[in-house]
């Protein structure tokens, strides 16, 4: 494609084209959402309907074609001093571009470089790279630009903003290049004050500065903000680096070198207890003999969600041929790197020549070929993954492949569905496996109610197991909120919800494991129809099922960890608000009264003690009696409401006494 002469756009901050030393004048909020879309798909065809649906999304307007085609041909006028970048066809609309002449995908291509630098131990180049990067940002990606299309693309923009911002400070500070970097990292823990990661780093900078009070009150700002905003203590990292601050500890002074970030060349140690996936693992070490006894190749694909243990099963089958293993795993960032995987695991050079590249390592013995979270991976290494598989028939190489099987993607499905391969999933832990683990972790035995406890809270996620059975064994109050290495996982697995998503997910927590559509647009303040799209991600990605005309969180420790997210007072004042709600359209009374007791010690919305004398005998006993023991201690109520929730106590806990009726407040 050839340049188009001075013409550049910026959307790092707004939507900007500059021709020359002008800015060229894209028109209304509307009109530069549908150039957005054009210069991020820069010399791809963009049909009208795909414009549409990233304007106005579900519901566009009846003339919303029309309004595209007036709003392309004014564009096409305000960029004819550039020439006629802006094409036509049947197939939509082209802008006829560069990549490097739009700074989002000049900005991508930085986190390129720098990632290749990365894997190469060049971590001076790498440096370069991320700050030239993040110096084409002028404000909020997109700013002001409407349109779900953008809101998407502005949560993924600033996402990988900030994990450039983390790794260019984690990359100075390792190199001890950290002038004024403490400075820059103030800044980054007030935006994301919940960012662990963030506090360590400051920490560490203020401490290599010689400013040791200064790191010991960072400490203390971050444990404080940590428990104000999530509930939770901060981490086991964050506490034993603020005793290295304390102590003085002088190795927090080395400069080690960075993470690399290259895929590791063997397997992660075996795990020191591995329980309740025999059959799983039986089947894997059958291939693994059928290549090591008789050099048959062959493939295996690993199903499981997100903490389900796949990489544990894999280090535990594959231990006796860790020297003769390659494993590399993708993630997000990866995914927009074409041929990512394929080079990080065989070279670079490999693509072109799969075969050669594979007869040369397989030379010296079998081999085994690992990636790991194929959700994750680029569509060109897809395919290369797929010619692997079929040399496996060629050469003793025994190839797997595990992913998550949610959210769904259809190339992935479609990539499994063909292949002639052992498929094994990893269902979550029944009863007799939970015991197992738990007999692995604990000292003691925990008893068959806290096992059950422990299955129905994580759902038998293996991942979330294991963390739970370390917050036991620390003694933990397991009631209360989740503690922060519970929280962490939680948080881990579900960080590719989009912000919308998880913002609903907090409010919906607060209904109860169960609620409807119309509960959840009480709570949120929006319309049934504007919930969809959080609701169908949720669903997706299995954080929500359905059943019995409700919604639930598949996974109550989740659904603790999103309440959590809101502060305890103003999680008592919501949940008083939605059981009024949920008064107001008539809802049944043990609705109301779970809400009710999510609230907390301080019931002090008026309204509620002359609900709870009407509605107690719908109640079952239990819910009752700890309703009217919380009331009974408000100090807000007159002496009449004393002496009425006192009688219909007393008719409860001693139902064959005969207690004259207290008169109801009026």
């Amino acid at each position: 494609m050839d340049e188009v002469p001075s013409l550049t756009v910026r959307l790092l901050g707004g939507a900007t084209a500059l021709h020359g030393d002008g800015e060229l004048k894209l028109g209304p909020a509307q009109r530069q959402a549908v150039f957005a879309v054009l210069a991020l798909h820069t010399g791809q065809f963009v049909s009208r309907k795909e414009i549409i649906d990233a304007v106005w999304g579900e519901r566009p307007p009846d003339t919303a074609t029309g309004i595209v085609y007036n709003y392309v041909s004014a564009l096409r006028r305000a960029l004819e001093p550039a020439g006629r970048p802006l094409v036509a066809s049947r197939a939509g609309y082209r802008l006829d571009l560069p990549k490097p002449q739009v700074d989002v995908h000049v900005f991508e291509a930085g986190l390129d470089r720098a990632r290749t630098h990365r894997l190469a131990g060049a971590h001076h180049r790498e440096l370069e790279s991320l700050r030239a990067a993040l110096g084409l940002w002028r404000g909020p990606a997109l700013d002001a630009i409407p349109g779900p299309f953008a809101e998407t693309q502005r949560a993924r923009l600033d996402e990988l903003r900030l994990y450039a911002l983390e790794r260019r400070a984690e990359v100075a500070l390792h190199l001890g290049v950290h002038d004024g970097l403490a400075g820059e990292l103030a800044e980054l823990v007030e935006r994301h004050p919940l960012r662990e990661g963030l506090h360590r780093m400051l920490i560490t900078a203020l401490f290599r500065d010689g400013r040791q009070a200064d790191a010991l009150s960072a400490f203390d700002h971050a444990r404080e903000t940590i428990v104000e905003q999530s509930g939770l203590e901060p981490g086991p990292e964050l506490l034993e680096l603020r005793r290295r601050v304390l102590d003085g500890d002088p190795s927090l002074h080395h400069r080690d070198q960075p993470e690399r970030h290259r895929p590791a060349r063997s397997l992660p140690e075996r795990p020191s207890a591995f329980v309740g996936r025999e059959v799983e693992l039986s089947r894997v070490r059958h291939r693994l003999s059928a290549l090591l006894d008789e050099g048959r190749g062959g493939t295996v694909w690993l199903d499981g969600e997100a903490g389900s243990g796949k990489s544990a099963l894999l280090a535990e089958a594959l231990a006796p041929v860790r020297g003769r293993t390659c494993r590399v795993e993708a993630d997000e960032l990866t995914s927009a790197v074409p041929l990512s995987l394929i080079s990080d695991c065989l070279g670079c050079d490999a693509h072109d020549d799969l075969a050669h590249t594979v007869a040369e390592l397989c030379e010296d013995g079998p081999l085994v070929l690992v990636f790991e979270d194929l959700h994750w991976a680029d569509e060109e290494s897809l395919l290369d993954w797929q010619r692997l598989h079929r040399l496996t028939g060629r050469f003793p190489l025994l190839l797997i492949g595990s992913a998550r099987p949610f959210p769904r993607r259809r190339t992935l499905d479609d990539l499994r569905s063909g292949l002639d391969a052992e498929i094994v999933s990893l269902p979550p832990f029944d009863g007799p496996a939970v015991a197992a683990l738990a007999e692995e972790f604990l000292a003691r035995d925990p008893g068959e109610e806290f096992l059950g406890f422990a299955a129905e809270y994580t759902a038998g996620n293996a991942g979330y197991l294991r963390e739970l059975f370390a917050e036991f064994a620390a003694g933990r109050d397991l009631t209360t909120a989740p503690h922060s290495r519970l929280a962490t996982a939680v948080e881990t697995r579900l960080a590719t919800l989009s912000v919308p998503c998880a913002r609903t997910l907090n409010s919906a927590a607060l209904l109860g494991s169960a609620f409807t559509i119309a509960e959840l647009a009480g709570v949120t303040g929006r319309e049934p129809e504007a919930l969809t799209a959080a609701v169908e991600e949720a669903l997706a990605a299995r954080v929500l099922e359905t059943g019995e005309e409700r919604l639930r969180f598949r996974i109550p420790l989740e659904r603790s960890v999103f309440a959590a997210n809101t502060p305890p007072a103003i999680r008592s004042v919501l949940h008083q608000e939605i059981a009024e709600t949920m008064v107001k359209s008539g809802a049944p009374a043990d609705r109301v009264a779970e809400q009710l007791l999510q609230a907390g010690d301080e019931l002090t919305a008026r309204w509620i003690p002359r609900w709870l004398l009407d509605n107690v005998g719908a109640l079952p006993a239990g819910p009752a009696v700890e309703l009217l023991h919380l009331l009974s201690r408000q100090r807000n109520l007159t002496e009449e409401q004393h002496e009425s929730l006192a009688a219909e106590l007393a008719a409860l806990l001693l139902p064959g006494a005969t207690t004259p009726p207290a008169p109801r407040p009026g």
